[in-house]
This record gives C-alpha cells, structure tokens and sequence, in this order.
C-alpha cells in the first residue's frame, strides 16, 4: 500500500492543508494517538480533581441558604472561596491542555518536567499496581518540554504494559555535559497478576516509544525491564530561575 495516498484525495490532488512538508509518518502520527489514548483516563481523573473543592464549596453553599435567616457574611465568605477555587481549577485545565500540548518551542527544567510526567500518570499508574518512584534530584539544565512530555510518558506506560507483575518503576538522572540521561527501571514488587490495563485500547509497545523518541532526537535504549533516555540540554537565554518559576512554557 501507497502509505502517502492516505494523505490524498481519490483524485491524487493534496488535501488542503495537508503540503507535503506539514505529513507526519505514518508511524509517528500513529505512535502520538496512541499514547493520548492510553493517557486520557490520568487526564481525565486529573481534570475531574481539580473541580472536587468547587463542589464542595457549593454544597457549603446549600447549606447556608436553608436556615430562615442566612448567615449572609458567612456566604459572602464562601461565594469569594468558591471565586478563587473556580479560577485555580480553570488555570489547572489550562495548564494541563498546555501539558498535553506544548508550544514546539517550549521548553522546561528538566526534573520539573519529570515531575510533571510522574505527577499525571501516577493515579493511574497505581490503579494498575505500579509505584512510580521519582528520584530525579534538582538538575540545573533545560530541556525540550514536548520531547520530555511525549517520550518519558510513553516510555512509563510501555515499561508497565510489558510487566504481569506489580512493580515499582523508578526513574534516576545523570547529566551529562550536552544531554540528560534518564533511566527507568521496572522493578517487581509481587507474584504475577496479569496485565490489569484499564483501558480498552490496545497496549503501547517499544515501536511507538521509538517513533516519538526518533521524532524528538531522543536517543532511546531498551530491555524487558528498563529504559534510558537522553535528552539534549538546550541553551536557556533567559537563565534557569526564570524558567524554574514558570515551571513549564505553555
């Protein structure tokens, strides 16, 4: 099969929008559905989390109307706590559609983007059965926050997809003058269980972590039971402080 004429239409003519140079491989564009899919339920628990406290603070609400009288500086109180936490909760699902998404040039702190990664997938991850161990000390180097985000993800779900046993998996750095070295061990903590994936769609295998991993210039290394990654420091124009304070570029 002509993999570029799923790209065309019937006539042989390119789709609008769709030049020649804007094409995803096949494998690639493939690899990055994937890996949403098996993330939405950690991204679903997070956006559904984040919006807890609002409901809570309704139902205080609720209760402050019942009586005859109604406390009102007590509500006034409570309609100024449900004004912050709505916009905290709204800049949470900002943030995390940036997460998803990130800016092509956006970059991170590279163990602030490590922890961004663990902080998603871990909900899952232990529903699973996994600990996810994050011993990633400060590291004073940025890198590409895309590159980090997709990568280090799909690496983490594939190791746990490929394990019928509970297991912890921990992630160590060592920097390097050019480029950070992150490795993933999967280290089994129970007898064999099966592979409990709450998800109906299919498991990630290393396939799909090497076309992210080609596609970021992610050098990629793996075994049955670990994975090394080394991602390219990049230069930080505005100095690491700044960036730290950002966190992650949107």
């Amino acid at each position: 099969m002509d993999f570029n004429m799923t790209l065309e239409n019937p006539a042989g003519t390119p789709v609008p929008g769709n030049a020649p140079a804007a094409w995803l491989p096949v494998t690639e564009e493939g690899a990055r559905y994937a890996l949403l899919q098996r993330l939405m339920p950690a991204l679903q628990h997070q956006i559904m989390g984040n919006f807890q406290s609002m409901n809570m603070v309704s139902a205080m609400l609720e209760r402050r109307l019942q009586p005859a009288v109604p406390d009102l500086a007590s509500m006034r109180e409570d309609c100024a706590l449900l004004g912050s936490v709505s916009r905290a909760a709204v800049q949470s699902v900002v943030d995390l559609m940036a997460w998803i998404r990130p800016r092509p040039d956006a970059t991170v702190p590279f163990d602030a983007g490590v922890a961004e990664c663990a902080a998603v997938l871990l909900a899952e991850l232990q529903f699973r059965g996994f600990a996810l161990a994050n011993e990633v000390s400060q590291v004073d180097a940025v890198v590409a926050s895309r590159a980090l985000r997709s990568v280090l993800s799909a690496a983490l779900v594939s190791l746990s997809d490929q394990s019928s046993v509970p297991a912890s998996l921990v992630m160590r750095a060592q920097v390097r003058p050019a480029r950070i070295e992150l490795s993933i061990d999967l280290i089994p903590t129970g007898q064999p269980t099966g592979n409990a994936v709450s998800t109906s769609y299919r498991l990630l295998d290393w396939q799909d972590v090497e076309a992210l991993a080609a596609a970021e210039s992610v050098e990629l290394t793996h075994g049955d039971s670990s994975a090394r990654l080394s991602f390219a420091r990049l230069a930080d124009p505005a100095g690491l402080p700044a960036a730290r304070l950002q966190a992650a570029q949107p």
